[in-house]
């Protein structure tokens, strides 16, 4: 066995030889070394290098006790056995140790009785979790009790850590295994554990400390609030495992501490206050002489903590008991007051709310009767039974085919088109004739799309887009956004239900425009195309213009828009009344129309309160008390006008993910209670702060003396 210095007194570390005895004692199962006379062996507690644990009863009194053998293998060190025993014997008297029951230094083996800990050690403890720093608190002055009985017996422990703490019944803290401890006359190392050593331990001609005791506190009470001792991490778990003998691992431990600062991830456990901290770094300052003296500076400093807290709330009470006594004070002048104004208040809101929900019920209403004709009127055609065989047997063919058909009968000399390219040129023809029998505006364009997304065919024909790819758009695919044209995903297919689609800049004219699309399928069910028609937002906008601005039968003044749901979190403006045909030519005109629509997102607070509203039913309408219109954001002064709080009513335009918001001016609808509430508030508030001011004189003389008795 390697011996680190001479004397009566070698701290011995365990070789080869060792670790094999120690693996033969953990084979001898559930035999125990010896009988004891008085003592029934139990069971096994533990195997170590140098002995072994067992519970036992003690036969007169069926107390439950520990027995630690020292089997005669391979050159027993008496001294080990001897050591320990003079430690326990000489701190017998103390509560917050393990007691030395009885030594058989002549029995064979010779063992030592000491009391049994019903929970076990700290360290089997820590492993199902870290514990509340309240009782990190408790534990660790347990500890530095059990230090202090220890020093004052003349015994320095010197290998602190969670498994030499064990916990009783009441989960009260024990310190046990003396094997490396050293009385504080001696002058022989002693090497504690890794991680829980202090940094000058780790050296072998090291004299021992109690300042050693103070770093291996602060390092198990880190360990107690975040989980794991301080610096241990898988980098110096590798730079200690590389190190080849017994002397390169204490350097390089040394070098770990020395480099690495106090850690700090104590600071940020929640409950951690800033005096605790400054503890617990003291105890794990590198250097010994800015740690504390000892286990006694510990527990003074813990003390002084405590006594500070205490205080706390006399100090708390002092700044809060004005304050909630001025608040307790404010209710009972002015409840009956508030409640009757804000009665009122809401009445005034809610019947305005009423009207204005019914308004956008009713445009919501015509709004998605409109649309819904347009996409029935598509639906229509294509149950015409010629024309969906016809399309069926076209869109069998090749896209370039049908596109040059397209081309040849658009320019003259026209001749015969085909059947296919006749029904469709027929149907879109009595659309129009119907429109200008019903004086409603044209459509910008219909046109038919392959289940590729190739466009082959257009009315009114355009070169731009015939023969081009849209699959990226929402009115071919019906997902709710448009793609990049190079980020089209793989997956991609033609709708299958009916489709408005999200506003966007039209290819052919460059306005924003909106396409109602519908599927066209086969006689087997299977979608081979898609056929749309569009309209520019500004037609649109002129098509609904009676229903928008239409005048209310109360006479209120109101505002009527168009929203779109991109997705439950984004809700862009379509139609407002500031977005004129003729701002949103000249946006066109200076290529700047995309940009504006861009900016016309309804705020966030906004959107969560539709979230909320409709959080069961996406249908529901949504009434909002404080409503910020997004036109009032524009730089431009005709949006000045929309500037401020509105009260908002919205309701859904069916399912295509549109909603028809109705708002009024907030403060028009509740000035004059608003007017009359200010001059009530004012009046009450001067007799509170009169008597308030009183009262918390007399609570403040109050508390200061109160304070400085406790100080």
């Amino acid at each position: 066995m390697s011996r680190l210095v001479t004397g009566s007194h070698d701290t011995q570390i365990q070789n080869d030889d060792d670790r094999e005895r120690s693996r033969r004692l953990s084979q001898q199962g559930n035999t125990p070394p010896a009988e004891i006379e008085g003592y029934s062996i139990v069971r096994c507690l533990g195997t170590g290098a140098y002995g072994t644990v067992w519970l036992a009863r003690e036969d007169h009194t069926g107390r439950m006790v520990a027995v630690k053998f020292y089997p005669h293998q391979r050159g027993l060190n008496w001294s080990m056995l001897s050591r320990e025993v003079e430690k326990l014997a000489a701190v017998y008297t103390s509560h917050h140790i393990v007691r030395l029951l009885d030594v058989g230094w002549n029995a064979e083996p010779p063992y030592f009785v000491m009391e049994y800990v019903e929970n076990g050690s700290l360290g089997n403890f820590l492993t199902r979790g870290y514990l509340s720093v309240d009782e990190a608190v408790r534990i660790v002055r347990e500890i530095c009790n059990a230090l202090i009985d220890a020093y004052g017996a003349g015994v320095l422990h010197c290998d602190l850590k969670p498994d030499n703490v064990l916990l009783d019944r009441q989960m009260h803290a024990r310190l046990c295994d003396f094997g490396q401890a050293r009385m504080s006359h001696e002058h022989s190392p002693a090497l504690g554990t890794l991680y829980y050593m202090a940094p000058e331990q780790a050296d072998l001609d090291a004299l021992p400390d109690a300042k050693w005791d103070v770093y291996a506190v602060g390092a198990l009470f880190y360990h107690l609030l975040t989980g794991s001792p301080p610096h241990r991490s898988e980098a110096t778990q590798q730079q200690l495992e590389c190190a080849e003998t017994l002397d390169e691992r204490l350097k390089v431990y040394q070098k770990i501490i020395s480099s690495s600062g106090v850690p700090t991830s104590h600071r940020k456990v929640k409950g951690v206050d800033g005096r605790l901290a400054d503890i617990i770094d003291r105890c794990l300052n590198a250097v010994p002489a800015e740690r504390f003296p000892n286990a006694q500076g510990i527990r003074d400093a813990l003390d002084r903590r405590d006594r500070i807290k205490s205080q706390r709330p006399l100090l708390i009470l002092g700044v809060l008991a004005p304050i909630l006594l001025m608040g307790a004070m404010i209710p009972i002048f002015t409840k009956a007051m508030n409640d009757n104004l804000q009665s009122a208040l809401d009445q005034i809101t809610d019947r305005a709310l009423e009207s204005d929900a019914l308004s956008a019920r009713l445009q919501a209403a015509a709004l998605d009767h409109e649309l819904r004709d347009r996409l029935e009127e598509l639906e229509d055609i294509l149950t015409d039974r010629e024309l969906a065989e016809t399309l069926e047997t076209a869109l069998e063919r090749n896209s370039n085919e049908l596109v040059s058909e397209v081309v040849q009968h658009a320019t003259p000399p026209q001749s015969i088109p085909p059947r296919w390219l006749q029904l469709l040129d027929a149907a879109w023809e009595r659309s129009k004739a119907s429109n200008k029998a019903h004086g409603r505006k044209l459509d910008t364009s219909w046109f038919l799309n392959d289940r590729f997304g190739t466009q082959i065919w257009r009315r009114e024909f355009s070169d731009l887009t015939l023969g081009k790819n849209f699959s990226y758009r929402d009115y071919f695919h019906g997902r709710g956004e448009d793609y990049s044209r190079d980020k089209i995903p793989k997956d991609i297919a033609p709708l299958d239900k009916p489709n408005v689609c999200n506003a966007y800049k039209s290819t052919t004219t460059g306005l924003q425009t909106v396409a109602l699309s519908v599927p066209v399928m086969n006689s087997k069910g299977v979608v081979i195309g898609v056929l749309a028609r569009s309209v520019h937002l500004g037609d649109l906008q002129e098509r609904m213009g009676r229903l928008i601005r239409e005048p209310d039968a109360d006479n209120v003044e109101r505002v009527i828009a168009i929203v779109e749901a991109r997705d439950n979190t984004h809700y862009r403006l379509l139609d407002h009344p500031y977005l004129t045909e003729d701002v949103v030519h000249a946006a066109e005109e200076s290529n700047k129309d995309a940009k504006l629509f861009e900016t016309l997102f309804i705020d966030e607070s906004t959107v969560r309160a539709i979230q909320a509203a409709q959080v069961q039913d996406r249908a529901a309408e949504v009434r909002l008390k404080i409503y910020s219109d997004p036109i009032g954001r524009l730089p431009d002064l005709g949006s000045a006008v929309y500037q401020g709080e509105w009260l908002a009513a919205m309701a859904p335009v069916s399912d295509i993910g549109w909603m028809v918001i109705v708002q009024e001016r907030r403060q028009a609808a509740l000035s004059p209670v608003e007017d009359v509430a200010a001059r009530a508030k004012r009046q009450t508030w001067l007799s509170v702060l009169t008597t308030a001011i009183a009262l918390m004189a007399i609570i403040w003389s109050f508390v200061w003396r109160a304070y400085s008795r406790g100080l």
